[in-house]
């Protein structure tokens, strides 16, 4: 799996410039019956994608996108429902740019670092079982 994830990875900087985010996260949304990590522990995925992403080289202004990607797509890959937020928050310092953050959560916990602060949820990307999956707020 080490290898698996050093992959997908290394392709995540690349994949977010070539394809839509609509497009990425199908991609990356494994279909349901295809489970090989099925059974790992959500907690083993997890230490494993921070531990691979601990000091990116690529998207260091993004990384938690790039970290929420590869831990999604990881978590579904072992059969686990897993749960992509994307929101905004107001900045701190320049007031003429938005800033994001991306986590990952499982059953309500977050998997990845959740935001440091109230945000705007935009998008939310759920497994496909569940209905309520959501792109700024419309139904998918």
């Amino acid at each position: 799996m080490p290898g698996h994830i050093w992959l997908l990875a290394t392709l995540i900087p690349l994949l977010v410039k070539i394809l839509p985010l609509k497009r990425l996260l199908r991609l990356l949304t494994p279909p349901p019956r295809f489970k090989p990590y099925g059974g790992m522990p959500p907690e083993e995925i997890s230490r494993l994608v921070a531990h691979r992403l601990r000091q990116p080289r690529n998207m260091r202004r993004r990384a938690c996108l790039r970290h929420g990607l590869t831990l999604f797509h990881f978590l579904r890959l072992a059969g686990c429902p897993a749960v992509l937020h994307i929101g905004v928050f107001p900045p701190q310092s320049d007031s003429r740019r938005m800033h994001a953050h991306c986590w990952v959560t499982l059953n309500d916990v977050c998997l990845s670092p959740p935001p440091e602060q109230p945000v705007a949820t935009l998008l939310t990307c759920s497994p496909p079982e569940e209905r309520g999956a959501t792109i700024g707020g419309v139904s998918k």
